[in-house]
């Protein structure tokens, strides 16, 4: 999928659309919109600013080559159902990380695209609390989608080996607690 599909998809979905119903709104036929989001075509940018506008976004660049939200759920995605979590999670590190390393309205402009269920609602909510967390951070506005993001029925350790460590509960960040993921704060950077 290329960086144009990926965003015709993101906007669309972003704004709870179905392709019918973007077509519409752009005075496109859904088999455009169709074949924009697979990448079936050379999107142009006015192109894709038609459909981006019609689902009512906007394009902007932000001077960043982290990655947002959405790619890294997009990614997680990808990733579920391999034998382990640790793809998954590494995914998740890369993005805490690509969130600190940015300031004020680049780190905001990261996360504000909604990003898409993963398949894995523990993944949801870590990925969730950690874009929570790193906006806290800085005392940044929380980006719509935040508001209704995932929250578990029962505590996830993350590290099993963790599992009711009064030492871990403790020194888990308060976005990840409240959707119940358990994690030491310290383990949410590389090495």
């Amino acid at each position: 999928m290329s960086v144009a599909s990926a965003l015709a998809h993101q906007a669309r979905t972003g704004a709870r659309l179905t392709q019918n119903e973007l077509a519409r709104l752009a005075d496109v036929h859904q088999p455009a919109v169709a074949r924009a989001e697979r990448g079936n075509t050379g999107l142009t940018v006015s192109s894709l600013d038609r459909l981006v506008r019609a689902a009512g976004w906007r394009l902007t660049v932000v001077p960043t080559r982290a990655a947002t939200a959405a790619d890294t759920a997009e990614v997680i995605a990808n990733l579920i159902g391999t034998a382990s979590v640790d793809g998954p999670f590494r995914a998740i590190i890369q993005l805490a990380d690509d969130l600190a390393a940015e300031h004020g309205a680049e780190r905001v402009a990261l996360t504000v695209t909604p990003p898409q269920p993963t398949g894995d609602i523990r993944f949801d909510a870590l990925l969730a609390g950690v874009v929570e967390t790193r906006l806290d951070e800085q005392h940044l506005p929380h980006p719509r989608w935040l508001a209704t993001a995932q929250c578990l029925s029962s505590p996830w350790f993350v590290d099993n080996s963790s599992v009711g460590d009064a030492a871990t509960i403790a020194a888990t960040p308060s976005a990840l607690a409240k959707r119940g993921v358990i994690i030491d704060a310290d383990e949410l950077m590389s090495l």
